[in-house]
């Protein structure tokens, strides 16, 4: 992951920055001891790479799991490669996760597009014992650059028209900061206010059903300072010096995806996330994005990001489930066949 998977990177225009290496590799070093980083690895005739799949392989409990690394942080699973698409190369690296499963592994894998031919393989296209794996769809929300208000609804358009004039009078009686992080040094610091920022907003509170962050645990600066400015940025909106929303973000080509934002609950009366995502499109699309990916959608947050008129994807969580019950007799569990009588390395 440290040396030739950059070229793995590069020849697939698909992949996110949750496949890049220096993401992979920053939570690969913050695993447990009982955890272990494990590729996946599809070669052709000439022993050349045409795509690998990230895992870990982890022995903490009474059985084995086997998940993507870097999940649940990660919001997009895939494989990685010049063929990581090839439905050739899917059909393979699901096999091997049915093995995995059929050998008693736990294998979860969360937030697969879609729209990938991974997860045409992961998705049961049979009846459910025909196949160990138990899905479900998340949404996933993009927004094109620049945003155009003009298509938006009427009732859209007021609410936005309404908060900026709220924004645009407290600038004639305070100062009103936008920051967007260019190096190390600036990122680690604001994901300190981020931290902080993200644990006052949900102290009390129950975070919603899906969100995997935990911007307060130790390991996310290191995976940053891993990751560095080259593919990572918070932006900041402070009122009066006090910053009151941030948003982490990681970037490829002409693509930013919305990673962990946070706000100010004292300052929630000025929606300072709506404030700071105008900020950010407008200063994303001047410096040359075409699209901001606002991430995993959880309950309670499709209204929200309803408001830019995103572009909705879905993105399969399948866990396996190597006994199933017999729909004849019910009390009997059945073990799926071995994939292994079927499958050609």
């Amino acid at each position: 992951m440290a040396s030739s998977w950059a070229d793995l990177y590069r020849q697939d225009p698909r992949a996110t920055p949750y496949q890049s290496s220096a993401w992979l590799t920053g939570w690969a070093r913050e695993l447990p001891p009982a955890a272990r980083p494990v590729v996946a690895l599809c070669e052709g005739p000439a022993r050349q790479i045409l795509a690998a799949l990230p895992l870990v392989d982890d022995r903490a409990g009474t059985s084995p799991r086997t998940y993507a690394l870097s999940a649940p942080m990660g919001e997009y699973v895939r494989a990685v490669g010049p063929a990581a698409e090839d439905p050739w190369v899917s059909a393979s690296l699901a096999r091997h996760l049915e093995r995995l499963a059929f050998d008693g592994h736990r294998v979860d894998l969360a937030g697969v597009p879609a729209d990938c031919a991974l997860a045409r393989e992961l998705a049961p296209a049979g009846p459910a014992r025909e196949r160990p794996w138990r899905t479900r769809v998340l949404d996933h929300a993009e927004i094109s650059l620049p945003l155009s208000y003009a298509q938006m609804s009427r009732s859209t358009r007021r609410e936005h028209t309404r908060r900026q004039r709220t924004w645009d009078e407290l600038a004639r009686f305070h100062k009103v900061t936008y920051r967007r992080t260019r190096d190390s040094d600036e990122l680690l610091t604001a994901y300190a206010v981020l931290a902080r920022l993200h644990a006052l907003r949900w102290t009390g509170h129950t975070t919603p059903t899906g969100s995997p962050h935990t911007p307060d645990a130790p390991h996310w600066p290191a995976v940053l300072r891993h990751c560095g400015a080259d593919m990572a940025f918070i932006a900041t909106l402070a009122l009066d010096g006090d910053i009151v929303a941030a948003q982490l973000c990681l970037t490829r080509h002409d693509r930013a995806y919305s990673v962990v934002p946070a706000i100010n609950p004292l300052h929630k009366d000025l929606a300072p996330g709506h404030a700071l995502l105008r900020h950010l499109a407008q200063d994303l699309a001047t410096d040359g994005y075409a699209y901001l990916d606002l991430g995993r959608t959880v309950p309670g947050q499709h209204a929200y990001k309803d408001q830019y008129r995103p572009r909705w994807s879905e993105t399969l969580s399948a866990v396996s489930t190597p006994l199933c019950a017999d729909p004849d007799t019910p009390n009997q569990p059945v073990r799926l066949p071995d994939p292994r009588a079927l499958f050609t390395p």
